[in-house]
């Protein structure tokens, strides 16, 4: 990989208890950091400190893990909630999960013409007076790479560490 840093800001991954419902009001009065308010949201939003980790948890038993820097964290809090659900009396197994999203900062250490880039490359996307960077969509990914002036940029649709550093390799080898 080319000699540019990044580092993982967030990951979303899907986790689904397979034939388990959940009864909200039992989980949003049981787990502290627990809230529901289904006129604004159908699902439970729990925040836990440790590990860090973000869950909106729905009925059907499907749940969403935000908000952890990597799959080691995450997979740490999917086996405290599991474990949580286990002792508020829901039967559950252990969950299929995929990670949906990974989002990641980046520094190529090198200034870039996004003007340049936008005529002579497909795949880019540039409208300064809309948004002040440029997004550059990598092919056969779902994965994009939000460009800066001063060299930094942002990945995201990434599902994988590897994504992210192929999606960079990527860029930095059309812009070279």
């Amino acid at each position: 990989m080319v000699d540019v840093e990044y580092k993982v800001n967030n990951i979303v991954l899907t986790v689904s208890y397979k034939d388990s419902k959940f009864n909200l009001e039992k989980i949003t009065s049981s787990l502290e950091g627990a809230r529901h308010d289904p006129e604004v949201f159908p699902g439970v939003v729990y925040r836990k400190t440790e590990p860090k980790a973000s869950f909106l948890i729905f009925e059907s038993g499907e749940v969403n893990c935000l908000g952890t820097k990597s799959i080691e964290v995450a997979e740490k809090a999917i086996e405290g909630l599991t474990e949580r659900l286990k002792r508020l009396g829901f039967e559950v197994e252990k969950p299929e999960v995929k990670v949906q999203n990974m989002v990641a900062s980046m520094d190529f250490h090198r200034r870039f013409d996004l003007e340049r880039i936008a005529r002579n490359f497909r795949n880019v996307e540039c409208e300064p007076e809309v948004f002040p960077g440029l997004v550059f969509r990598i092919k056969r990914k779902n994965v994009a790479i939000l460009l800066f002036v001063e060299g930094e940029g942002t990945c995201v649709g990434a599902r994988s560490e590897e994504e992210i550093e192929e999606a960079i390799d990527r860029v930095v080898e059309v812009i070279e």
